[in-house]
């Protein structure tokens, strides 16, 4: 299953603060109402891995588009010893300002289920030291902070059907320069899988999560190996603000 949001972008790479940008897909209905809506497109593809239940699904990929590819570019990422949470992949791109880019997220190993499933889309500036979510039926953890967490979109998934899922989220570069300038240059990015019936009881804490993923973002050119190291392990600037607990 592919699917595009046009608009995700917003969302996504604000100065200031995180908007809810739901996605509706293929007859499912979104958590927030207000949120203006766009066509979505969905090309299914065959299902993977058919009975593997208990299997844990990830993000096995984040990639540029390939017509995008002379609008970001993507660098080098070496290794960083990074703190807790760690990021599982990191992966650099360098964009340029005034343009439109795709990132694509493949995700995998969906478990089946005898119900309709919803799977969101997870991303923050911030991370948490300690989860500040009980997620106690998933073997991964909450690593994003809730101060900050935004559902880039949220996608449906059909009972008894195991697939793999493309999603893709369109940036606005200019966007990216304004977080850069910010002090923001590392994203963060979990997927979240529940039962369609606790996501509309808004029954988060039976949510299974993805291990952590992250993007890092420079203007214009690569960054040399220090500045890579040196940003991945800093904290945005925005993450200083935050609150020590939610609201």
């Amino acid at each position: 299953m592919k699917v595009k949001n046009s608009t995700v972008a917003c969302a996504l790479l604000l100065a200031s603060s995180p908007v809810l940008a739901n996605t509706k897909l293929g007859g499912g209905q979104t958590e927030d109402t207000d949120t203006p809506q766009t066509e979505t497109t969905r090309t299914v593809r065959p299902p993977i891995n058919v009975g593997k239940t208990n299997q844990k699904f990830n993000i096995s990929s984040i990639s540029v588009n390939n017509a995008n590819k002379r609008k970001i570019k993507v660098c080098d990422s070496p290794k960083v010893k990074q703190k807790r949470p760690k990021a599982r992949n990191i992966i650099s791109l360098a964009f340029s300002p005034n343009k439109v880019a795709t990132l694509q997220f493949d995700m995998e190993d969906i478990p089946t289920s005898k119900g309709e499933q919803v799977l969101l889309l997870l991303y923050s500036r911030c991370l948490a030291k300690k989860p500040k979510i009980k997620t106690p039926l998933s073997r991964v953890k909450l690593a994003l902070d809730v101060n900050d967490i935004e559902i880039l979109g949220t996608y449906n998934i059909p009972a008894n059907n195991q697939t793999r899922m493309t999603i893709e989220v369109d940036l606005e570069t200019n966007n990216l320069t304004k977080q850069v300038k910010a002090g923001n240059d590392t994203f963060y990015f979990q997927a979240a899988l529940l039962k369609k019936s606790d996501f509309d009881k808004k029954h988060f804490g039976v949510t299974k999560l993805s291990p952590l993923e992250a993007v890092h973002v420079t203007k214009t050119s690569c960054p040399t190996q220090s500045q890579f190291s040196n940003d991945v392990r800093s904290v945005n600037k925005s993450c200083k603000d935050l609150p020590t607990k939610a609201n």
